[in-house]
């Protein structure tokens, strides 16, 4: 988690940089936001896993404090109660679910593979997929974050005859 802290000059704005880890998790994240606003910061720049950013969403609406996360997607921040400090660049998961969903159906293919994460964001895009995808699914597999082998999800693929593959992945593992 870094942000800018503003002050106000005689010529304009200066800005430094304050860094704080979030790991990416919701309790390390409420501590780094609360050093944060501790050093009187005026804005957070993060967090970008969305259960860090749950997790520091109160500690800076309490302390006033807006974040901006360039990557939560998570749908519980939606209409989460933020008093209007948190704003996200990226759409949620469920918007995105529904989009690939629609692509998908429009791309011609009828039977896809869905290969997905397990972790909240691989979880969470997934079902949105999978609600809003009419058709069936000929195979799903999902794998965890840290797989080198993907062996049993490329053969979930080539067993069920699949003729396309929905992925789900960070770039790094797709």
């Amino acid at each position: 988690m870094a942000i800018d802290h503003l002050n106000a000059g005689q010529t304009g704005f200066n800005f430094s940089l304050v860094e704080a880890d979030s790991a990416c998790g919701g309790t390390t994240a409420a501590t780094a936001a609360q050093s944060l606003v501790d050093a009187n910061v005026s804005a957070i720049a993060g967090a970008a896993c969305s259960g860090a950013t749950l997790g520091a969403i109160e500690v800076a609406k309490t302390g006033g404090v807006p974040m901006v996360s360039y990557a939560s997607t998570s749908p519980a921040i939606t209409n989460y109660d933020d008093g209007g400090y948190l704003f996200r660049v990226v759409p949620s998961d469920a918007q995105q679910g529904q989009a690939l969903a629609d692509t998908y159906a429009a791309s011609g293919y009828t039977s896809p593979a869905l290969i997905s994460m397990t972790n909240d964001y691989g979880a969470g895009f997934a079902d949105s997929f999978k609600a809003n995808y009419a058709g069936d699914l000929c195979a799903e597999a999902t794998y965890a974050d840290g797989t080198t082998d993907f062996s049993s999800q490329v053969a979930a693929v080539t067993d069920n005859d699949c003729d396309s593959v929905v992925m789900i992945t960070y770039a790094n593992d797709g």
